[in-house]
């Protein structure tokens, strides 16, 4: 009996398993050579070694350079560490990136001169009032008379009042853990980044998590074609245009 439970298992994990490589198969119209036709600069934050880490890349995903790693400076009240960098702004007048990182034991802005590699500390951020207004110019769900919004997984695309599904979702719908979710436009609003969670059913994507340690993937579709590739993995992108 317990034989046939383990077996069981592990057949219902494998069915799993495999069905979330049909889902990528089947569901993403992918053409990486899109990438090709990206403008401007794009800054965000990826982990790197579980640390929250601020980078900034060409548009097109090329020459990738690390900007600010808080790693070892973000000891907390506690005494431990906690070297994430949260929100950010890059001032493209002054050339000049603003960011919340620890700072013995306090959330505290900093601001950083591209090229240089010590920030300056500004001053705490004691209230989340405080935290919420750090200004951050990420991209949005929304462009001029277009509002990208998610229904029951599938992403739909909201012009002047009339509705359109760009991205149909094939699956069991969790809205935590199934779907696609929009992320934001690109700054002429052709492009739209979303998240996909890449898997037929939630328990596809929970156990996708516990083996990777990560949930889903970015892409950027272009509108014109509604043709996608693989883009940064981060909400927070600011995407700047010379």
């Amino acid at each position: 009996m317990k034989k046939k439970i383990i077996l069981g298992i592990l057949l219902f994990l494998i069915i799993i398993v495999i069905s979330s490589y049909i889902f990528r198969y089947f569901t993403n119209n992918t053409n990486p050579q899109l990438l090709s036709d990206l403008e401007g600069t794009i800054y965000y934050t990826e982990r790197v070694d579980d640390v929250l880490t601020l980078f900034k890349s060409d548009a097109t995903l090329q020459n990738r350079t690390l900007v600010y790693s808080h790693e070892g400076k973000g000891k907390d009240s506690y005494g431990s560490y906690n070297d994430n960098i949260t929100d950010f702004h890059f001032d493209k007048t002054n050339n000049t990136i603003f960011f919340i990182a620890m700072n013995n034991g306090s959330w505290s802005l900093f601001s950083l001169k591209e090229g240089e590699n010590e920030p300056v500390l500004l001053q705490k951020v004691e209230t989340e009032k405080e935290f919420n207004e750090i200004e951050t110019d990420y991209i949005q769900d929304q462009y001029e008379n277009l509002t990208a919004i998610p229904k029951k997984g599938s992403l739909y695309l909201l012009e002047n009042g009339n509705e359109k599904m760009i991205k149909k979702f094939y699956g069991l719908y969790d809205s935590k853990f199934t779907g696609y979710h929009p992320i934001g436009f690109s700054p002429d609003g052709k492009y739209l980044v979303y998240l996909s969670m890449e898997n037929f059913t939630p328990f596809g994507t929970i156990l996708e998590g516990l083996i990777t340690n990560s949930s889903g993937n970015m892409y950027i579709m272009d509108l014109s074609t509604m043709e996608s590739a693989k883009f940064v993995n981060s909400y927070n992108i600011q995407w700047v245009m010379d």
